[in-house]
C-alpha cells in the first residue's frame, strides 16, 4: 500500500478479478466508483472513503514487463526531466497506450 494524508493505493498482483469484485461490492453499497481505468501497465478504480480520502485499487497488467521493456535507462531520465518541467505525461510512453488508442 502507498498512502499519503489524502490518498491511499492498494495493488492486486496481476489479477483482474479482485478489482472487479471490489467495484461491484462498492457500487452495490452506494459508493460512486470511477473506472476501471486502463493506465497501460496497470488498471485502477477510484472512490472516496467515508472520511473523504481518495482510494485507488489497482492490478498490474500481466503484460506490463513486456510493455515497459522499451523504456531504457536514457529514456527514463528524459521522461523524468520532461515531467519535472511540464508536469505532463511524456510522449516517450505513448507506446504504452497504443492498444487502447488504436
Amino acid at each position: 500500500m502507498v498512502s499519503s494524508a489524502a490518498f491511499a493505493r492498494w495493488r492486486y498482483a496481476g489479477n483482474e478479478r479482485p478489482l472487479l469484485e471490489a467495484k461491484v461490492h462498492l457500487e452495490n453499497n452506494g459508493i460512486d466508483v470511477l473506472g476501471i481505468t486502463n493506465h497501460g501497465i496497470f488498471h485502477s478504480i477510484y472512490f472516496f472513503d467515508p472520511n473523504g480520502h481518495r482510494i485507488e485499487l489497482t492490478y498490474d497488467d500481466p503484460c506490463s514487463p513486456e510493455k515497459i521493456a522499451p523504456i531504457t535507462e536514457q529514456i527514463k531520465y528524459e521522461m523524468l526531466d520532461k515531467w519535472t518541467r511540464t508536469k505532463r505525461a511524456p510522449h516517450h510512453t505513448h507506446f504504452l497506450h497504443a492498444e487502447e488508442l488504436s
